[in-house]
Protein backbone atom coordinates (compact mmCIF):
# COMPACT_ATOMS: atom_id res chain seq x y z
CA UNK A 1 0.00 0.00 0.00
CA UNK A 2 1.21 3.47 -0.88
CA UNK A 3 -0.21 6.65 -0.10
CA UNK A 4 0.18 10.27 -1.28
CA UNK A 5 0.39 12.87 1.18
CA UNK A 6 1.63 16.96 0.32
CA UNK A 7 3.07 15.40 -2.92
CA UNK A 8 5.47 12.60 -1.04
CA UNK A 9 4.70 9.19 -1.10
CA UNK A 10 4.51 7.11 1.80
CA UNK A 11 5.23 3.39 1.71
CA UNK A 12 5.10 1.49 5.22
CA UNK A 13 6.83 -1.66 5.39
CA UNK A 14 6.19 -4.43 7.57
CA UNK A 15 8.04 -7.48 8.73
CA UNK A 16 6.50 -10.24 11.19
CA UNK A 17 8.94 -12.32 13.44
CA UNK A 18 8.05 -14.06 16.37
CA UNK A 19 4.89 -12.30 16.73
CA UNK A 20 6.04 -9.43 16.78
CA UNK A 21 5.27 -6.75 13.52
CA UNK A 22 8.04 -4.34 13.00
CA UNK A 23 7.53 -1.33 11.53
CA UNK A 24 9.36 0.61 9.27
CA UNK A 25 8.74 3.11 6.15
CA UNK A 26 9.70 4.42 2.64
CA UNK A 27 9.19 8.12 2.22
CA UNK A 28 9.56 9.46 -1.37
CA UNK A 29 9.48 13.39 -1.86
CA UNK A 30 8.45 15.48 -4.67
CA UNK A 31 11.46 15.20 -5.91
CA UNK A 32 12.04 12.07 -6.31
CA UNK A 33 14.44 11.37 -3.36
CA UNK A 34 13.86 8.49 -0.88
CA UNK A 35 14.80 7.84 2.12
CA UNK A 36 14.11 4.81 4.47
CA UNK A 37 13.61 4.64 8.21
CA UNK A 38 13.60 1.28 9.79
CA UNK A 39 12.40 -0.02 13.06
CA UNK A 40 10.18 2.91 13.88
CA UNK A 41 8.20 0.44 16.37
CA UNK A 42 7.02 -2.94 17.07
CA UNK A 43 3.67 -4.14 17.65
CA UNK A 44 1.28 -6.94 18.30
CA UNK A 45 -0.30 -6.38 15.02
CA UNK A 46 0.09 -5.80 10.84
CA UNK A 47 -2.41 -3.56 11.05
CA UNK A 48 -0.91 -1.33 14.02
CA UNK A 49 2.27 -1.46 12.99
CA UNK A 50 1.44 -0.15 9.15
CA UNK A 51 -0.90 2.37 10.56
CA UNK A 52 1.73 3.90 13.12
CA UNK A 53 4.58 3.97 9.87
CA UNK A 54 2.63 6.17 8.02
CA UNK A 55 1.29 8.53 11.35
CA UNK A 56 4.59 8.80 11.60
CA UNK A 57 6.08 9.86 8.19
CA UNK A 58 3.22 12.41 8.18
CA UNK A 59 4.69 13.65 11.36
CA UNK A 60 8.27 13.61 10.15
CA UNK A 61 6.76 15.67 6.68
CA UNK A 62 4.95 17.95 8.58
CA UNK A 63 8.19 18.67 10.44
CA UNK A 64 6.71 17.67 13.82
CA UNK A 65 8.43 15.78 16.28
CA UNK A 66 8.53 12.06 15.52
CA UNK A 67 6.03 9.97 17.04
CA UNK A 68 7.15 7.05 19.67
CA UNK A 69 5.46 3.92 19.62
CA UNK A 70 2.62 3.34 22.08
CA UNK A 71 4.75 0.63 24.36
CA UNK A 72 8.03 -0.91 24.46
CA UNK A 73 8.78 -4.67 23.61
CA UNK A 74 9.96 -6.03 26.43
CA UNK A 75 12.60 -9.51 26.03
CA UNK A 76 12.15 -12.68 28.62
CA UNK A 77 14.68 -10.45 30.85
CA UNK A 78 11.88 -7.92 31.95
CA UNK A 79 13.98 -4.93 30.10
CA UNK A 80 15.18 -4.13 26.06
Amino acid sequence: MEMHYHGAIIRPIVNELDGVFSSSVLIRDPQGQQQLYEGIGRFASERAASFFAVNWAIARLDGEDELKPPFRMLDGRGSR
